[in-house]
């Protein structure tokens, strides 16, 4: 570089440089003219010639030689032409992908889930961007908070939506708070339990269980529970985190189980289970969603989060009515 220039620092080229000056610079480089340069951007040539001035000044450097001929690129013109180049194409490319997917392109997400989300949040988010856009598909893989965690940080997951657990408070990571859900107790339609309003936590204990497993945080505060009202669970029927299992378990046999709220009232509308009139205080992290800090949604991925977000502002309200 000729040291005979000084060049600006790269915040004060950004605060003089515009869009219009790249469109000239590219017109400038396809014409050859400053006149032919002018009317293919539908402007006068003074105003074309006092563009290329706040360019030149703008980087402080030649950019273009001028002779009879016309204008030719000097080698620093010759460079900044071709990173224009590069800068308008990604310009057009977001553009076009943005429309694209508005008027229903294909899109794709790949989402994590926790269980706490599947019967409720996550099918309603589906239906409402479906309806908007039509083209995007949302992959969903379910598993532990762990597993997805470690996906979402190699870059195969795109997003986890489910309760906030340890781990997404890492740095690589931010978080976005849904709403908070309660435990509910459940039992089979018919259970001897399901029209009585003085369950207490000594008929609880007396009762048969499906517990998460022992390192499940929901199994340590329900075992924890017991332990605060001087009553011990007896040993369960079985140890499952299964909604399918759970659910067969539940409608053939007169054991309990604690579900979600959302969860339990899923079931409770079918007419599958039901809720028993008990409360526990078993509170566990907000339902949310996870991102990588480091990486900006695509637009097929803001449209699914809008979805998730609206369908969980109706959960809360339908939360705070009841």
């Amino acid at each position: 570089m000729d040291t005979a220039y000084r060049i600006p620092t790269v915040r004060q080229i950004r605060s003089r440089l515009r869009l219009r000056h790249l469109d000239l610079l590219e017109a400038l480089h396809a014409t050859g003219s400053v006149h032919k340069a002018a009317a293919r951007l539908g402007m006068t040539q003074p105003a074309a010639s006092k563009l290329l001035v706040e360019l030149e000044e703008a980087f402080g450097v030649p950019l273009f030689v001028r002779s009879r001929r016309g204008i030719s690129p000097t080698p620093y013109g010759q460079s900044l032409v071709q990173k224009a180049g590069v800068l308008l194409a990604d310009l057009d490319g977001a553009r076009n992908e943005i429309e694209a997917l508005t008027r229903g392109a294909t899109g794709r997400v790949r989402a994590g889930v926790l269980q706490v989300v599947l019967p409720v949040l996550v099918p309603r988010a589906l239906a409402r961007m479906h309806e908007a856009h039509a083209g995007i598909t949302v992959m969903i893989q379910e598993g532990t908070n762990d597993l997805l965690l470690a996906a979402l940080a190699r870059g195969e997951l795109d997003c986890i939506i489910g309760r906030l657990m340890q781990g997404a408070s890492q740095a690589m990571f931010r978080t976005e708070v849904l709403y908070d859900e309660p435990i509910y107790v459940v039992a089979r339609v018919g259970h001897p339990l399901a029209r009585s309003n003085r369950v207490t936590p000594a008929t609880l204990a007396r009762q048969a269980w499906i517990l998460p497993p022992p390192d499940a945080p929901l199994r340590q505060r329900i075992d924890a529970y017991f332990a605060e009202q001087g009553l011990t669970l007896g040993v369960p029927l079985a140890e499952s985190v299964s909604l399918l299992a759970n659910e067969v378990l539940l409608r053939n046999t007169d054991v309990l189980a604690a579900m979600p709220r959302g969860v339990a009232r899923h079931y409770a509308r079918l007419g599958i289970l039901t809720i028993l009139d008990f409360r526990p205080s078993w509170a566990l992290p907000s339902v949310g969603v996870v991102l990588r800090s480091d990486v900006a949604p695509s637009p097929a991925l803001e449209f699914f989060l809008r979805a998730v977000r609206e369908e969980a502002a109706g959960l809360r309200r339908q939360a705070e009515q009841e």
